[in-house]
């Protein structure tokens, strides 16, 4: 029998890895929702979401305004800025923060969008914990009341690094009660959406043209056209000839002179 040589063992533990990747976490619902003394349902109400990539999803209370009660199914916790950073584990459920008046239970139980809260986390909230750096760091503030006695609530979510991961802010009434919630989410933030790059714009090629020498056209040969009207040719005589009328004219003008001498 062959052994597989152990590069072959680390190209496949590098492929399974690559394929199945670390557990991916998913998001934390924040809900902050503020009502009347006595009411159950909310008069403001806001929701935010955030990234949680690191597992379990903590979120540390860094600051409050003044004492107030954190509750998960491991217990409830009552703790003010002295018993700051409280840590919350929601790995397995929700947790709540609440301040102000008393705040029904369904108010306490409210979910995103108004829905259910769902199970609360297992694990009690932790007062003056250490703070993991994967945790995210929450901030809550009231501001100054209004001519009304309203004060605004501000909820305020940074990662280890300070970055922001989101900002809430509801309305809570004079005398009134304040909730915020906090849950796992496992939906996921989808990736942006990339628009693929424009393809390259490519001059189409220069065609040139070959170059093609004209045709040689030889142009027939045409005889010129022989006049009708002109003269034929004129015979030139031979020099014997000239000769021989040269003779015969002496000969003849000699012969009519002796007749001439006879006849006198």
């Amino acid at each position: 029998m062959r052994r597989i040589p152990g590069w072959v063992w680390a190209v496949v533990v590098a492929v399974t890895v690559a394929a199945h990747g670390p557990a991916r976490a998913g998001g934390v619902w924040v809900t902050l929702a503020a009502g009347l003394p006595g009411a159950s349902a909310p008069s403001s109400e806001a929701d935010l979401w955030f990234d949680s990539p690191h597992a379990p999803p903590y979120v540390a209370v860094t600051s409050t305004p003044g004492t107030i009660e954190a509750g998960t199914s491991g217990g409830i916790t009552s703790f003010g800025g002295l018993a700051t950073p409280l840590l919350l584990n929601l790995a397995d459920g929700s947790a709540y923060l609440t301040g102000g008046s008393k705040a029904s239970d369904a108010a306490l139980a409210r979910g995103p969008k108004g829905g259910s809260a769902g199970g609360r986390a297992s694990a009690t909230p932790l007062p003056n914990a250490t703070v993991p750096d994967t945790a995210a760091l929450l901030g809550i503030k009231l501001a100054d009341p209004d001519a009304a006695g309203a004060r605004d609530l501000i909820a305020e979510l940074t990662d280890s690094t300070g970055k922001s991961l989101g900002t809430g802010t509801v309305s809570v009434p004079d005398g009134g009660w304040w909730v915020i919630g906090l849950g796992p989410d496992s939906t996921t933030t989808p990736p942006p959406v990339i628009d693929p790059p424009p393809p390259p714009v490519v001059d189409p090629p220069v065609v040139t043209p070959p170059v093609v020498d004209p045709p040689v056209v030889t142009p027939p040969v045409v005889d010129p056209p022989v006049p009708t009207d002109s003269p034929g040719p004129v015979a030139t005589p031979e020099p014997s000839t000239l000769a021989l009328v040269a003779v015969g004219g002496l000969a003849t003008t000699a012969i009519r002179r002796l007749r001439v001498r006879k006849s006198a």
